[in-house]
């Protein structure tokens, strides 16, 4: 496969926000540019870029930038019984178009049979419905059972939907903290679209059944959110969480107005 010039690496560097730059080495951003390169003219362009031990994979998708984004590539993985171990979405601006375009690279595995690997027949599936979603042919409600999303609630395992700093300092960052369950992503990432934010970038993981996110947010104007705003952010995020494990109790959220130290 060929390799793309170092121009057009530097260009890619360039165009993406300093997080992708400190998260990623020289050789990992070579073969981004590549991927995202390939899209060509594809609505959403869905690609493994690396094949994991355990049988699961790291996808990269590449697509115009839209609110719900994130939300409706969730949807296309849970519909296929995937999920999502992490998550590190970004945004860069395109140098040859000028418009935003998202670069999102999600760990994940199958629900059920982890260890059977993924195919390009497997990928090719998942991106023909997440073009789905983004063209309108398709909506997640028409196309997502209820029972993909069985509630599993453990004991002594609260919930945290907090802001870390105050509301008068940029940028907003949401962190959601909270047991790992089928479509959890999914339902948080619809919560943050309900509620008419856009989700900036987002840094997920998954570590001893306990999941930590962390969504940078802003209106859909680019303006920051006000402490309004952010209470009740937090509790259209907590409410669909608590929906989907079917219960309301174990609620800790703090309050938005006094900052929060960086999750550890």
């Amino acid at each position: 496969m060929s390799r793309l010039s170092d121009p057009a690496v530097a260009s890619f560097q360039n165009s993406m926000p300093e997080r992708y730059r400190a998260n990623f080495d020289g050789e990992a951003i070579q073969e981004h540019a590549a991927i995202v390169a390939r899209r060509g003219g594809f609505r959403a362009y869905l690609e493994i870029w690396q094949r994991l031990p355990n049988g699961g994979v790291v996808l990269c998708v590449v697509a115009d930038d839209r609110p719900g984004l994130l939300s409706l590539i969730s949807a296309s993985l849970v519909v296929h019984d995937v999920a999502i171990v992490a998550v590190k979405a970004y945004t860069r601006t395109d140098p040859e178009t000028g418009l935003a375009e998202a670069v999102d690279f999600l760990w994940v595995q199958r629900e059920k049979a982890a260890a059977l690997g993924f195919t390009q027949a497997d990928v090719v599936r998942i991106g023909d419905v997440l073009t789905a979603f983004i063209s309108g042919e398709a909506t997640v409600q028409s196309v997502l059972r209820k029972d993909r999303l069985p509630p599993r609630l453990l004991p002594d395992s609260p919930t945290r939907v907090t802001f870390e700093g105050t509301a008068d300092k940029s940028p907003d960052i949401l962190t959601v903290e909270t047991v790992d369950r089928s479509g959890l992503l999914l339902a948080i990432t619809q919560a943050l679209f309900r509620t008419g934010v856009q989700v900036i970038a987002s840094d997920a993981t998954t570590r001893d059944g306990r999941v930590a996110d962390r969504f940078t947010i802003a209106e859909r104007d680019g303006t920051r959110l006000g402490l309004s705003r952010r209470r009740a952010v937090q509790k259209e995020v907590l409410s669909a969480i608590e929906s989907l494990v079917g219960a309301a109790s174990k609620r800790k959220t703090a309050r938005p107005s006094k900052p929060q130290g960086p999750p550890r």
